[in-house]
């Protein structure tokens, strides 16, 4: 099975010779090369800066007042939806990127690491979009506060943070490589 699919990733060489109309554009046109960046960080920038307003609000609650629990649940699944078209957006913009240096990001260990801070990043999203339907069910439900799950909730916040950071590191150190 796995062999399978090792057949259908195309050579690196392939992917080059594809990608070389692009790279071209993005090696003589400065503007190109600059709204691309700027769309990759401008992404980033929006989707981080959701991201910490809405944890900062998990932080900041007390899970025993109702209104505040109810605020708080009612505007983080409108942000995360925000979150995910910026973050779509820069994502768009880095394949873009990767694609103009293919040869340089390929085998450059700071961009795996970073792409698999983006991969923790998103399952660590996925984690706290559940726990938020959780709570919000539980919520409704009115079968009381779970002190358990808001602490898991408050933890996830943490680490969302402490990824964000970590991922703003290596591609700071990705652009200095």
């Amino acid at each position: 099975m796995s062999l399978r699919l090792w057949q259908i990733v195309p050579d690196l060489s392939t992917v080059d010779a594809l990608a070389e109309p692009w790279q071209q554009l993005y090696a003589h046109s400065t503007l190109v090369a600059t709204l691309v960046l700027f769309g990759h960080l401008a992404g980033l920038l929006v989707a981080g800066a959701l991201t910490f307003s809405t944890e900062a609000g998990a932080l900041r609650l007390d899970p025993a007042d109702d209104g505040e629990r109810r605020r708080y649940l009612r505007a983080a699944s409108p942000s995360r939806i925000a979150i995910g078209v910026a973050l779509g957006f820069a994502m768009i913009n880095g394949v873009l990127l990767f694609l103009a240096d293919l040869e340089a990001f390929a085998v450059s260990r700071i961009f795996w690491a970073k792409m698999l801070l983006v991969v923790l990043l998103l399952t660590n999203t996925v984690l706290a979009s559940r726990l938020d339907a959780r709570l919000r069910r539980e919520d409704d439900a009115s079968t009381g506060v779970d002190a358990g799950l808001w602490r898991r909730r408050r933890a996830n916040a943490w680490v969302t943070g402490m990824l964000w950071f970590a991922l703003v590191l290596s591609g700071s150190a990705l652009a200095n490589h």
